[in-house]
């Protein structure tokens, strides 16, 4: 599974994907529509990577703690 994958099945077990970006304000906050959005715009910038024939790297900066959080909600079936 590539890092763009397992961020978006993340996202998904997580919580549906929307139309409009979900927030933290309002009568009642959906952090994990929140959390799941952060993953599903993380795997977009690994597509964009992607596309320019470079690889992400699994260990940068901008990628490793939502690649890991991810691995963790999914369990140990996308360990890499």
């Amino acid at each position: 599974m590539t890092p763009a994958e397992t961020l978006r099945a993340a996202a998904n077990a997580l919580a549906p994907e929307t139309s409009e970006t979900p927030t933290l304000t309002g009568e009642y906050p959906d952090v994990d529509a929140c959390y799941a959005h952060i993953l599903r715009t993380t795997a977009l910038t690994c597509d964009a990577v992607t596309r320019h024939g470079v690889t992400p790297d699994e260990n940068a900066l901008w990628l490793a703690p939502a690649l890991a959080a991810a691995r963790a909600i999914l369990g140990s079936e996308v360990q890499p």
